[in-house]
Order: C-alpha cells, then sequence, then structure tokens
C-alpha cells in the first residue's frame, strides 16, 4: 500500500488509539454483502470507508478493498481495525478524499503485488459500496460539531481540510438564505421561523457551539412535542451544505459507473430523501440508457431487529445496480 494522500492525525486521537475504540455498526451490512457476492481476489471500491465494517466482511470472504474516505480519522481507525484483525496490507489500499474524486484518487492506490494496479486506465472493480450516513465516531466526538446532543464547536467538516465550517453559515447566511437551506436540504416545515430565530439570536451573541445552536432552535418552535429534535434537520442540512454532499453524490455517481466491470454491483444506502430520489433517478436513467438493471424495485430496509440493535439505521434505504 502506497499509504495516504495525507499523514493527518487529529489532534487527541493518538489516546482514542492507546485507550481502545468500538466501532461503527455498518448498516445493512448481510445485505450489501450477499448484494456484492464477493469473490476471491477480486477488488471492490468502498467510496465510504467510515469505520470499515463493509470492507472487513469482503476481505474475510476473500476479496480486496480500496478504501475511499473524506475524513482521516477514518483511515487511522480502519488501518488498524484491519491490523488487529490480521488483515494483509496487499489486500487493501486507503486512500483520503471525497468520492466525487474517485478517478483521481485511484490513482496513486496501486500495489506491485503479482503486478496488479487498480490505477491502469482500463481496470475496473467488481463492485462498489456508497454509505452516505455520519458514523457513530463522528457524531460522539464533540470537538466534530455533528451533533447537539454534546457541546462542541459549529465544525461539521468531514474533511478538516475544508475552509468553510458550520459556524461560519450560520453567523454570516442571511435570513433568505438560512431558510432555503433548511428547507431545501433539510426538509424543515419550521424553516422560516427557525430562520428568524438564528438571526436574531446572533444580532446579540455570535453562535459558537453545538448546543447554543440548539437550544434557540428549541426555543423557536415554542416547545412543541416533535417525534425528532427540532434541530436535527438543520443540522442535516448544515453538513450538508458544508461538505457539498448532493453535489458529491450527482459527481460520484457520474463516475462509478466506468470503474465497474460486467456484473458488478453498486450498492448506496442512503438516509436523507432526497439523497434517495437522485439514487432513484440516477439507476432509473441508467436502466433506460442499457448500462445495466435495477436489482432493488424497492429499496431495501433494515430488519426490525437491526432497527432495535441499531436506532441509527432506522431511516436507511439500499439500492443496487447491476452493471451490464
Amino acid at each position: 500500500m502506497q499509504g495516504y494522500h495525507k499523514h493527518l492525525k487529529p489532534a487527541g486521537f493518538r489516546d482514542k488509539l492507546e485507550i481502545g475504540m468500538t466501532y461503527h455498526n455498518s448498516v445493512l451490512l448481510r445485505e450489501v454483502i450477499e448484494s456484492l457476492g464477493v469473490e476471491k481476489k477480486e477488488w471492490y471500491i468502498d467510496c465510504t470507508l467510515g469505520d470499515g465494517g463493509h470492507s472487513l466482511e469482503i476481505l474475510k470472504k476473500g476479496g480486496k478493498v480500496l478504501g475511499i474516505d473524506a475524513d482521516p480519522e477514518s483511515l487511522i481507525r480502519v488501518e488498524k481495525r484491519f491490523r488487529d484483525g490480521g488483515i494483509e496490507k496487499g489486500n487493501y489500499k486507503l486512500v483520503q478524499g471525497n468520492f466525487r474524486d474517485i478517478d483521481i484518487l485511484i490513482k496513486p492506490a496501486s500495489t506491485a503485488k503479482r503486478g496488479e494496479q487498480t490505477d491502469k486506465a482500463d481496470f475496473k472493480f467488481a463492485g462498489a459500496i456508497f454509505d452516505l450516513g455520519v458514523s457513530s465516531l463522528q457524531l460522539e466526538s464533540p470537538e466534530r460539531g455533528f451533533s447537539f446532543g454534546k457541546m462542541g464547536p459549529l465544525d461539521m467538516r468531514m474533511d478538516p481540510s475544508l475552509g468553510v465550517r458550520a459556524w461560519d453559515l450560520v453567523n454570516n447566511l442571511e435570513r433568505k438564505e438560512l431558510y432555503e437551506l433548511f428547507y431545501k436540504l433539510g426538509e424543515e416545515k419550521h424553516s422560516k421561523r427557525l430562520a428568524d430565530a438564528i438571526v436574531s439570536a446572533r444580532e446579540i451573541t455570535p453562535f459558537e457551539t453545538t448546543t447554543q445552536l440548539a437550544m434557540v432552535l428549541e426555543k423557536a418552535v415554542g416547545g412543541r412535542k416533535e417525534k425528532i429534535h427540532p434541530a436535527t434537520r438543520v443540522f442535516q442540512a448544515l453538513r450538508m451544505m458544508i461538505n457539498d454532499e448532493i453535489n458529491a453524490l450527482e459527481e460520484g455517481l457520474g463516475k462509478i459507473k466506468e470503474k465497474i466491470k460486467k456484473n458488478g454491483r453498486i450498492n448506496i444506502i442512503s438516509f436523507h430523501s432526497l439523497e434517495d430520489r437522485i439514487v432513484k433517478h440516477t439507476f432509473r436513467k441508467w436502466a433506460e440508457l442499457g448500462l445495466g438493471q435495477i436489482k432493488t424495485k424497492k429499496p431495501i430496509v433494515p430488519s426490525e431487529r437491526e432497527v432495535l440493535i441499531n436506532p441509527r439505521s432506522r431511516s436507511a434505504k439500499l439500492r443496487v445496480f447491476e452493471i451490464l
């Protein structure tokens, strides 16, 4: 393995490695692995590596993995997880970056072992995985600012090298821009009220922390009993905007279809209706163009047992396309 694009270890992360770690529960793990039909020595691409749960199962079945993730913490964790699991380095490669740049990212990911090179122009993978959710590590790390449940800075960057943080949006976007952001990406019905509350509050004191923002949003809805916290969709919208997730998905889908060999399957797990619609319509278009066939007439969703064990899986939807 030639290593990461960036050798970046976030501050304080060494301590987490030393005291031991628990890993994110990969959603729809069995369903994805069954869909891929993993073959020994074949290469698969995990475009959203996360904690490497899907990739680890591929490796256990004898497959090989090119793992991509925008978050450098993920690469550090997965490297340790694979090493502790006795996985040989020649069977996987980890690269930091956004899957929207997949055509660029695979170029340095090559190995001289048995003459295999995943950077050849005509090289194709046996299957692909996209898990578009946020990992438990990111949600449970206050310093990353993804969750309003723990006080932390308003950050939300998957890739710490990105210049814009959630702080910038919350404190600088105009009222109308905030409203449109929450309405379009968060599908939040109280978007106008929440945007008004943010603008009014920041005129007195600029927003600094996740809990500060969450309190203002909760107060704005007047204590109404909702199924989810009023900050949920706002945080979702901010995260999606910061990381340009919708455009990244569209660009990534446009490139991945060229990287999968005949009969290979593209598995995409989404957690947001907007993302699911993009995947659904893209797969339909591919089928109409004769590029392959949709293997999921309706999206596969987690079983009741999986949701009970991992409540964060409840909104997951898996769609599968087979290249012909």
